[in-house]
C-alpha cells in the first residue's frame, strides 16, 4: 500500500506542463533595460551608466557659469513747471562784413614812383602822403603854363592901351565931324569938307572896332593860359598822391622804380574804412514784410556788437529767393575785416503771452 507521499508526487506528475514561450514573446520580454544593457559591450556597460551624471554636470555649470542679466538704473526724469511770457523769434543769419567805403587809390599822371610813405596795415588819416612820382616833367611844364600866361596878359595890356586910344580918336573925329557939319549947313565950309570929316570919324570907329577884337582875343588866350596853368599846377600836385579817405591801407601793388600810367586799371593800393562796418545778408522773400529799417540785428558771440538794417535792395535774387539787406555794426568792431562771415540772428517777431518751456525739454 503505497504512502500519501507517493500519492502526492504522482499526483503532482500526473499535471501537464506549460507550453514553451513562442519566439516571439521571448523578444518582447527580451526588448528591456535588462536585454538592451546586455547588447552593449561590458568595456562600455560603466561609461553609459555614468552618461546621465556627466550630463547633469554639464547643465548645472553651464547654468552657475552664464552672466546675469544686468539690469538698468531707472532714468532720472526731471520736471519743470510751464511758464507764461514773452519770447522772441529770431531768424539765424551769416552775415558778410563790408567796408562802408573801400577805395583803390590809382594815379592820376604817369611818372616813375621815387618814394612810399605808408606801411601796409596801417591806418591812415584822409589827406596822408601816400606815394610820390617824379615831379620833374610837370614841373616843367607848370613853369611854361606860367609863361604864357605873363605873355597872354603882356598882349591883353597891349590891346587894351591900343583901344583906349582908338576910343580917345573916335571921340575926337566925332565932335569934329559934328562941328563941321553944322558950319557945312550954315554954308561957311565946302560939302568935300564935311565927307572929309565923316569919313574920319567912321576909320576911327572902324579901328575901334578893330582894337577891342584884339582885346577880346588877348583875354580869350590869357584865359585858354590860365586855364593850361592850372591844369599843370594840378598835375604836379598829383604827383605826390594822397590817401581820399581815413581808414586801414591794405597791401601795396606797386613799389618804388615802377612806371605807372594814369588811371590803369591795377591800383596802387586799396584802402577800406573800418568804422564803422557794415553787414551784409540775405532774407527769404517770405520774411520781407516783416523786416523793416531801422530793425536790430545781433552778432553771436561778440557781447556788445549789433547791428542796425540801414537799407534793403529792391530786387529779389531769382536763384535763392532772398533779398540783400545791410546793417551797420554799432559796437566795438576790433577784429573784425572786410569780407569775413559772422553768424547774427535778426529779431522777426516778439510773442507774448506765450507758454514757456525749458530749451532741454
Amino acid at each position: 500500500m503505497a504512502s500519501e507521499p507517493d500519492r502526492a508526487d504522482r499526483n503532482q506528475d500526473a499535471t501537464p506542463s506549460p507550453p514553451p514561450p513562442s519566439p516571439a514573446a521571448a523578444d518582447s520580454r527580451g526588448a528591456g533595460p535588462r536585454a538592451l544593457l546586455s547588447a552593449i559591450p561590458a568595456p562600455w556597460r560603466p561609461l553609459l551608466l555614468l552618461a546621465p551624471i556627466a550630463a547633469a554636470l554639464v547643465v548645472r555649470g553651464l547654468q552657475n557659469s552664464a552672466p546675469a542679466p544686468s539690469r538698468r538704473p531707472p532714468p532720472l526724469v526731471q520736471t519743470a513747471p510751464v511758464q507764461r511770457g514773452s519770447m522772441e523769434e529770431r531768424y539765424p543769419v551769416s552775415a558778410e562784413v563790408k567796408p562802408i567805403v573801400s577805395v583803390e587809390v590809382r594815379p592820376e599822371v604817369s611818372g616813375t614812383i621815387q618814394r612810399l610813405y605808408f606801411q601796409e596795415g596801417t591806418e591812415v588819416r584822409r589827406g596822408d602822403p601816400l606815394a610820390l612820382i617824379n615831379p620833374t616833367p610837370y614841373q616843367v611844364a607848370l613853369d611854361q603854363a606860367r609863361a604864357n600866361t605873363s605873355r597872354a596878359r603882356a598882349r591883353i595890356g597891349e590891346a587894351q592901351a591900343q583901344r583906349r586910344l582908338a576910343e580917345a580918336q573916335l571921340r575926337l573925329a566925332s565932335d569934329r565931324a559934328r562941328r563941321y557939319v553944322g558950319l557945312s549947313r550954315q554954308g561957311a565950309l565946302s560939302r568935300d569938307d564935311e565927307e572929309n570929316y565923316r569919313t574920319q570919324e567912321l576909320v576911327a570907329r572902324a579901328n575901334l572896332a578893330a582894337l577891342e577884337g584884339s582885346a577880346a582875343s588877348a583875354e580869350a588866350e590869357l584865359a585858354a593860359a590860365q586855364a593850361a596853368e592850372a591844369a599843370a599846377r594840378l598835375n604836379l600836385e598829383h604827383t605826390l598822391l594822397r590817401s581820399p579817405i581815413s581808414g586801414r591801407i591794405g597791401q601795396q601793388r606797386i613799389g618804388p622804380g615802377n612806371l605807372v600810367r594814369e588811371q590803369e586799371d591795377k591800383p596802387l593800393v586799396v584802402i577800406n574804412q573800418t568804422s564803422p562796418l557794415d553787414a551784409v545778408f540775405g532774407i527769404p522773400q517770405r520774411w520781407e514784410e516783416r523786416i523793416a529799417v531801422g530793425q536790430r540785428l545781433r552778432i553771436e558771440g561778440r557781447p556788445g556788437l549789433e547791428g542796425r538794417i540801414v537799407s534793403l535792395d529792391n530786387t529779389t535774387n531769382a536763384s535763392t529767393g532772398t533779398v540783400l539787406a545791410k546793417a551797420r555794426l554799432e559796437g566795438d568792431t576790433t577784429g573784425l575785416t572786410p569780407g569775413e562771415t559772422v553768424n547774427a540772428s535778426l529779431l522777426v517777431r516778439r510773442l507774448d503771452d506765450a507758454l514757456l518751456l525749458p530749451s532741454v525739454a
